[in-house]
């Protein structure tokens, strides 16, 4: 596994990321990968993508995805504001596996529901920034297969912290 994913190479060298967002992507792709059940591409359409073009696809798994995406969008922020983006991820896909591990399939339809409700509304207010939020943290849960297990004593540790940080400020 690379650290570093190809597709942002030319960002390092063009000297766009400095030492600390270079240590935080690898950080951010190694846990995304570590709890990431599922593919991003499956290796279906990895093998449609290189038969077709040659070459397999620089974005493959969760961590590639989030590490490329992450580094493109905020590559311009400080070394601060891009590590509580990183953090903040974490501290989401934690409690995305927190919030819909052993949760009823009603839950889930009921959520798409509220969500679908809330974007049909047009309205803004914090109920429906709630409800977007959970909506992506389900999303993550669905989509990445996130279970429990994947995560780590230091995950959760983690987490606390953050949380109470996060009160406290």
């Amino acid at each position: 596994m690379k650290a570093i994913n190809p597709a942002i190479e030319d960002m390092l060298a063009h000297k766009k990321l400095s030492p600390v967002k270079i240590e935080q992507l690898i950080f951010l792709k190694k846990l995304v990968d570590r709890v990431a059940a599922r593919p991003y591409l499956p290796e279906s359409e990895v093998e449609k993508i290189e038969s077709k073009f040659g070459v397999k696809p620089d974005v493959v798994t969760w961590g590639d995805y989030f590490q490329t995406h992450i580094a493109a969008e905020h590559w311009e922020k400080s070394d601060e504001e891009f590590s509580t983006i990183i953090n903040t991820i974490h501290f989401d896909l934690i409690a995305a596996v927190m919030i819909f591990s052993n949760k009823s399939k009603a839950f889930f339809k009921d959520l798409e529901e509220a969500f679908q409700a809330a974007t049909n509304s047009g309205k803004s207010g914090m109920e429906n920034e709630e409800i977007n939020h959970l909506h992506i943290l389900m999303t993550y849960y669905n989509e990445m297969g996130l279970k429990m297990s994947a995560f780590e004593n230091k995950d959760f540790d983690f987490f606390r912290q953050y949380s109470e940080d996060r009160a406290v400020s």
